[in-house]
């Protein structure tokens, strides 16, 4: 199954950051495909680093749950801290796809609810899966792009 996960980190040495938790994430969920890496301003919260930002593809396996405790697992093995939200870290790992999965709880939500207003994400996600559609909304990650890059030109 494919899964789609975006990187990020905006303290230390990012780029190491990001290396040490894809090769981390690929002794469990095989690393398909990954992006380039984009460095881009702190949304959200503006008075922070920039942050270095990245999509891999793995291949997936379990259930989604299963891979968002090894992801926050990872991210406290790493060094990371959940102090401020949107605020500065280490590394941040969040699901994007997991295969065709549609999940709303409290604890999980898949597609996650902000990557369609992330160039940060939709670049990189581009970049490794130019076909890729949606599993929710059924649109291709090509016209969210399109469409975001608009909204931001006229902002």
């Amino acid at each position: 199954m494919r899964v789609f996960i975006a990187l990020g980190s905006n303290l230390g040495n990012c780029q190491q950051n990001l290396n040490h938790a894809i090769a981390a994430i690929h002794q469990c969920y095989p690393v398909i495909a990954q992006s380039s890496v984009v460095k881009t301003k702190a949304q959200y919260i503006e008075d922070q680093p920039d942050f270095y930002n990245q999509v891999i593809e793995v291949q997936g396996h379990g259930d989604a749950y299963e891979l968002l405790e090894f992801l926050s697992d990872l991210e406290v093995r790493l060094g990371r801290k959940r102090t401020i939200k949107y605020g500065p870290r280490i590394i941040d790992l969040d699901i994007i796809f997991f295969d065709e999965a549609i999940i709303n709880s409290d604890k999980l939500k898949i597609p996650h609810p902000l990557y369609h207003e992330r160039l940060f994400v939709l670049r990189p996600l581009l970049e490794i899966a130019p076909d890729l559609i949606c599993p929710q909304t059924k649109m291709p990650i090509r016209n969210m792009l399109d469409d975001l890059q608009r909204m931001a030109a006229c902002v």
